[in-house]
């Protein structure tokens, strides 16, 4: 039989050179990119929201803290602001996840949900930083009421990078190829490093000492302006760069739908003559009541799999929430409460820029990671790579915050550059992989397929939900454990403590031979 002396890429190149030129053949359709390879640029085009993503993650864990404070806010209500975006995120992303499976616009499904973040993203990062101004404008001088303004600002930014986050990748890995889609998380992820080493580059220089600084009333609105800039070029590029085969098209034409593992497979048992499903498979389209009994009754690989990303992150977001605050106040004695010029604010806004420095290597070490990951994945096998990766921010949290001094604060972050391009890239292909394979659980060393559907951009963005649902907690929980403790190196032991119980938790995972 033909299939039997064909391999499984050979009847892929098959399936995909069909419908290539069966969707170039359509005058009417611009899907044939769908079906082909796509070039290191056209990767790097359809990730640059990331890069406005990440840029915005990092100017907003960079300063949202010290704006707060500076505004004469404590540790326990300062974290406590940082637990609004969180619960929209939790009550709503899964929400926006579930809408964007089952749109129907000539658009597609996913850049009409992302234009409206986007826009949403722009909004917010306007307000961050001019709290104080907005409010005195309108006549709201009070502490709660700037620090209310400033909240509003970080839960509309923060909610829609995350919302945004997982959608930018499962928007990606269904415009590709299944061949592709390793190839644009790490593109995702390597230039997503470097969108977050730009963030906190900007929060390095001291803006007020460059001729430019004159036209902002302060140096966190001229880094905030730079971000703008940066996250408009991001959505635009990636909006911009392929049209989705919409999900009316996909229904009527059978030809027009992105190739899966599950129609490989089904193809593979065609040409043997074995038995196989005569309709298409289209999981992704689900409805919310489908949705929500999903989440509810997840496969188990699924549970720890969530639970992992769970503990990863919060490991990670003490790090990210609270370290410039950290090593202004720790490693550099500084107070961000006292009054201006005096020495004490001046080291505090030095280590400001310090910690910004640290948290660029910090991007550009998970950049640099991201290039070597996929590689290593091949070499030794996902699950020593994501075990590993967690541990490693497990020992620099743990050696910061018993050393404290710069250079070691400096070799630690670049330890979490490392934890970082590991859950943002392992998980993401272990969710493509259960999908791809229409499998959630083995028997006998062999995966068995999956009877109950699952929307492949629900999954993706339930990792975005375990993120908001982590950062609830941290929010609420440490900066009582601040206070409590009377410093910020508490944080350190905390996301020390967290990232080992992620390691211990990723040795549970299935990995399907990933």
């Amino acid at each position: 039989m033909e299939g039997k002396e064909q391999t499984d890429d050979e009847v892929l190149k098959g399936m995909l050179s069909r419908r290539f030129h069966y969707a170039k053949a359509q005058r009417s359709s611009t899907y044939h990119h769908t079906f082909r390879t796509k070039t290191r640029w056209e990767l790097v085009r359809l990730s640059l929201l990331i890069v406005g993503i990440e840029c915005t993650y990092a100017t907003e864990t960079a300063f949202v803290a010290p704006i707060l404070l500076a505004i004469g806010l404590p540790h326990t209500l300062m974290t406590m602001m940082w637990a609004m975006p969180p619960i929209v995120g939790v009550l709503f992303v899964p929400v926006v996840a579930s809408v964007s499976d089952r749109l129907r616009f000539a658009w597609g499904r996913r850049r009409p949900v992302l234009l409206i973040l986007g826009i949403a993203m722009l909004l917010g990062m306007m307000l961050l930083p001019h709290g104080r101004v907005i409010g005195e404008t309108i006549g709201l001088r009070s502490v709660a009421w700037i620090a209310t303004i400033t909240t509003i600002g970080l839960t509309t930014t923060d909610f829609s990078a995350e919302a945004s986050n997982g959608l930018c990748r499962t928007y990606a890995m269904e415009v590709c190829t299944i061949q592709d889609q390793a190839r644009v998380l790490s593109t995702m992820m390597l230039i997503g490093g470097l969108g977050g080493m730009l963030g906190y580059l900007f929060g390095a220089i001291d803006w007020s000492a460059l001729p430019v600084g004159q036209y902002f009333e302060s140096n966190e609105a001229a880094v905030f302006t730079a971000n703008w800039v940066v996250l408009l070029v991001g959505l635009v590029s990636t909006l911009t760069s392929f049209s989705e085969i919409p999900l009316p098209v996909q229904e009527e034409d059978e030809m027009l739908r992105p190739v899966t593992h599950w129609m490989l497979q089904n193809e593979m048992k065609r040409m043997r003559g074995d038995e196989y499903d005569a309709q298409t498979n289209l999981t992704e389209s689900i409805g919310f009541r489908q949705f929500l009994r999903n989440t509810v009754q997840m496969p188990a690989s699924m549970k720890i799999l969530c639970l992992t990303q769970f503990l990863s992150h919060m490991g990670y977001l003490p790090y990210c929430l609270y370290f410039t605050d950290f090593v202004g106040a720790e490693v550099f004695r500084g107070d961000v409460q006292a009054p201006e010029h005096s020495p004490a604010f001046v080291r505090y806004e030095e280590g400001l820029r310090f910690a910004c420095w640290g948290m660029a290597l910090f991007a550009g070490c998970a950049s640099l990671y991201s290039l070597v990951i996929e590689k290593l994945i091949d070499r030794v096998g996902a699950r020593p790579v994501y075990v590993c990766g967690l541990m490693a921010h497990c020992v620099g949290m743990l050696a910061m915050g018993f050393l404290r001094n710069r250079p070691v604060v400096m070799l630690c972050c670049s330890l979490t550059g490392i934890m970082y391009a590991t859950i943002y890239s392992i998980p993401f292909l272990l969710i493509s992989h259960y999908h791809s394979k229409n499998s959630f659980h083995m028997e006998d060393g062999k995966c068995v397929e999956s009877t109950e559907p699952r929307g492949f951009g629900a999954d993706v963005s339930m990792m975005s939900s375990v993120l908001c649902l982590a950062q609830l907690i941290v929010s609420l929980v440490m900066g009582v454990l601040i206070d409590a403790a009377g410093t910020t190196v508490v944080i350190t032991f905390v996301a020390g403590g967290c990232a080992f119980l992620a390691a211990v938790s990723a040795m549970a995972i299935l990995y399907m031979g990933l």
